[in-house]
């Protein structure tokens, strides 16, 4: 008998579900083709089940034909990219998730201060480039670690200001703050964390469900920043740690002599991959399925309007 227990919360957020109900109901208002600026969450799943009901993915905006229906994805984009629509004349809709919205609406402010901004994350992350987008060039830099700090060409006198990607690591982050709190002497940051509930909690359930188990499996794909870093607060405490996107990649062999294993899915997976994985281990093993509720999560955000 091997016990699996599946973490709480796991899986979609408010922001993902905002997101693709927002492709849908475009779908349903003005039929097919509905067209899509880069992945609207980073999950394949997602985006085969969108594109077999008439969504069309694509990188830019030229691809879009003229008076097309375009979504603009969850992570976020520079002002520039929605100019570029309304002079294509195209209908665009920004599924943005508001978390993201409001650290657009921080770095800006930052600007008009005169601050220097750190971005805190991985750059060439979608969610990065579309919040670098909102400040002039030359005025926002990205670290992922305390190390990166040295390079950085602000001086330590200068007023400086900093801001977090919503998925990062909330542990990682916390280092990489109080090293910037030590270099810079004016330095200000979010009035409330930037690292968006989801996140949060994810990796507090994860963290604390690895303590127990003999093994975790983690849902979601390996581009996915989220689960990329569930994947690193789990290994922190338990030593067999896979990120696999569905239940044909599971590693056999890291759940050898495991005799309880536990699962999580990032904030852009969709409950159907856990339980495809649940129903993978069942056919090997005998199971014993169990839920460890960390919190609970209530938050839920407004649809985006879709004008007919």
């Amino acid at each position: 008998m091997i016990d699996v227990v599946l973490a709480a919360p796991r899986g979609f957020c408010a922001g993902v579900r905002r997101a693709i109900d927002a492709v849908r109901d475009a779908l349903a208002v003005h039929g097919a083709p509905i067209f899509v600026r880069r992945a609207i969450v980073h999950n394949l799943e997602v985006v085969r089940d969108l594109e077999a009901d008439g969504a069309i993915f694509v990188e830019e905006l030229d691809e879009v034909p003229p008076g097309g229906v375009v979504i603009f994805s969850a992570h976020g984009i520079a002002p520039a990219i929605a100019r570029e629509a309304r002079a294509r004349g195209l209908v665009a809709y920004d599924a943005v998730c508001p978390l993201v919205s409001k650290v657009h609406r921080e770095v800006e402010r930052h600007q008009r201060d005169g601050r220097s901004i750190v971005m805190i994350g991985h750059a060439g992350h979608p969610e990065i480039a579309g919040t670098i987008g909102h400040v002039r060039a030359g005025t926002a830099f990205v670290v992922n670690s305390a190390a990166e700090l040295a390079d950085l060409p602000i001086p330590a006198d200068a007023p400086a200001a900093y801001a977090i990607q919503t998925t990062f690591a909330v542990d990682e982050a916390e280092s990489i703050v109080a090293a910037l709190r030590a270099r810079f002497a004016n330095l200000i940051g979010p009035s409330s964390s930037d690292i968006c509930y989801a996140t949060t909690n994810r990796q507090t359930a994860v963290r604390a469900l690895a303590a127990q188990v003999d093994a975790v499996i983690v849902a979601g794909e390996s581009f996915s920043s989220n689960a990329a870093r569930l994947a690193e607060v789990a290994a922190a405490a338990c030593g067999s740690v896979q990120l696999i996107a569905n239940a044909d990649q599971i590693d056999w062999g890291k759940l050898s002599g495991a005799s309880s294993i536990g699962i999580t899915a990032a904030a852009s997976t969709p409950e159907c991959a856990v339980q495809a994985i649940v129903s993978a281990l069942g056919r090997r093993y005998r199971l014993r399925v169990s839920e460890y509720e960390a919190m609970r999560e209530t938050t839920v955000f407004k649809r985006l309007a879709i004008a007919s």
